[in-house]
Order: C-alpha cells, then sequence, then structure tokens
C-alpha cells in the first residue's frame, strides 16, 4: 500500500525547508538526514520499510531540492535549528534520527548538541567527521574510491565538473554527482540517477556546507550513550581508515559491516539491509 505523505514548507532561519511526514499516529518517529551536502535524496526503500511502523520524516536540508534559496546561509549551527524546526512544528520531545554519508555527520553534530532529544542514532555510512584534518581524509577516500572506478574519460570530466561546480555551477555539479552516483553503483544493477532528481542538486549548498563541515570543531567521543548507537557500512564502501574515528567515537555501539554492499546499502542489498533495519528498531 502507498502511503501519501503530508507535504508542508517550513521557514527555519533563512531557509525554506521542504518537509514530508509519513503520518502514523501514536508510534515513534524518525527522522532521515540525506547525504551530499548539496544532493536531496528522499531514500525510499528506507522510508517504506520504517513507515509501515513508525511515523517518518523527510526534508530536503537547506538550500537544496525545490526550493534552492539563494539567501541561505550553511552553518553547522543553522542546520541544527532546522531539525529543531521541524521537531518543534510537530511536536516531537524525542525521536530516532537515521543518516546516511553527510546526513550520518549531520546526525552525529545534531546528537553531539542535543542528546537529550535523541530515542537512537542510526549512522549508515556515515561521514567520518568535522574539522579540516578528518574532512580532508574523508574526501581522499572518496577521491580515490571515485578515481578507481573511472574510466580515464570519466574521471577527466569528473576533474571538469568538479572544477566548474566549485565556482558555482549547479549543472556541474549535478553531472559530477550523476558519475560519482554511477561509481558508487558499479558492481551492482542499479540504473543511471534520473533526470528530475539530479536537478534538486546544488552547487551552492554543498560547497558552502563542506567549508562549514572543515571550520566546524572536531568533534569528541561520545562514550557510552543513553540512547542505541548502530553504524553501518558495506563492505565495498566508498570509506577507509577515516571511519575509525566515527567507530572510536562510539565505543558501545553496534556496529555492522554489510555484506555485498557498497555506500548504499538500501540499493545493494536490501533484503540483509531491511533486516538490519527491522532488528535496530524492532519492528515486526
Amino acid at each position: 500500500m502507498i502511503q501519501i505523505p503530508e507535504t508542508l514548507t517550513l521557514q527555519s532561519g533563512n531557509a525554506r525547508l521542504a518537509v514530508k511526514i509519513y503520518t502514523r499516529p501514536g508510534v515513534e518517529t524518525v527522522i532521515l538526514l540525506h547525504g551530499g551536502p548539496g544532493v536531496p535524496d528522499e531514500m525510499t526503500e528506507v522510508r517504506e520499510c520504517l513507515a509501515s511502523h513508525m511515523q517518518v520524516i523527510t526534508f530536503d536540508q537547506r538550500g537544496t531540492g525545490s526550493d534552492r534559496c539563494r539567501k541561505c546561509t550553511f552553518s553547522l549551527a543553522e542546520y541544527i535549528t532546522d531539525i529543531n524546526t521541524i521537531a518543534a512544528f510537530f511536536r516531537l520531545d524525542k525521536f530516532h534520527l537515521f543518516g546516511h554519508s553527510w546526513g550520518g555527520l549531520y546526525a552525529q553534530v545534531y546528537a553531539a548538541e542535543f542528546p537529550g532529544r535523541i530515542a537512537s542514532l542510526f549512522l549508515c555510512s556515515p561521514a567520518s567527521g568535522t574539522g579540516r584534518a578528518i574532512w580532508s581524509l574523508t574526501e581522499k577516500e572518496v577521491y580515490l574510491y571515485n578515481r578507481i572506478r573511472s574510466t580515464t574519460g570519466e574521471w577527466i570530466m569528473m576533474g571538469l565538473n568538479s572544477m566548474l561546480g566549485l565556482l558555482g555551477s549547479s549543472c556541474a555539479y549535478r553531472n559530477l554527482y550523476r558519475q560519482v552516483i554511477i561509481n558508487y553503483h558499479k558492481g551492482f544493477n542499479v540504473p543511471p540517477p534520473e533526470p528530475e532528481k539530479l536537478a534538486r542538486i546544488s552547487s551552492r549548498a554543498g560547497n558552502k556546507t563542506r567549508r562549514a563541515i572543515r571550520q566546524y570543531p572536531p568533534l569528541v567521543p561520545f562514550g557510552e550513550t543513553p540512547y542505541p548507537v548502530i553504524i553501518t557500512y558495506g563492505q565495498y564502501d566508498a570509506y577507509g581508515a577515516s571511519k575509525n574515528h566515527v567507530l572510536s567515537r562510539f565505543p558501545g555501539a553496534s556496529t555492522v559491516i554489510i555484506p555485498d554492499c557498497g555506500h548504499t546499502p538500501w540499493k545493494h542489498n536490501l533484503i540483509e539491509f531491511q533486516k538490519i533495519l527491522q532488528d535496530f528498531y524492532g519492528l515486526s
């Protein structure tokens, strides 16, 4: 059965957030944080699995999607405020956070500031940390991952589109991410991204958010948390040694390396990933 979401736009500081809620009264709520930055993704398979038992909220992060506001700013403090804006509107005192890739780092940043609001933390192939040193290591790993998976021609075009994207071209940034997504799915039976999804990508959001991540203080260890945490990576994930920063940050977390899987588990090994979701959230 297809569940139709309620869609709305929330003003959060200088950003307008396109929010969808898959309403299910009387159950706990999970907020999904997509990767990128600057690359919105509803993570449809994740949402469909969770929405059968939980109330699910998805949103296009600031400056992305259908409302790419030109006046948005992109400090991580504002990203934190965006989650609080959504929670306040829906009157959520506590909620679960699911974050993928950059969204997994976003979830960590939020949880460090508001631990009392977290019911659980699901970090799916999370980016490894804030601050110049760790973020640079993470980006280097992604760079090498894409280099290995690209043909010479693809790599040349990625370099050109990356340069133009840094100069502010969203068209080039979309072409770059089209190839990144293709590279992430090589070896798996996943079609190329659809043009309408690529059209929602914002170079400005991506560039300015990456700068904010580099400038943000490094995250410190969380230690034992009062809420459950799970960290998953694919067997063939984009992240290498940098992921040890995440693992050491959460010594009490459950950790899973998903077999036959890259950076996007719900596209590569959906059955195994659904089992992990069901076990972690207690879905039956």
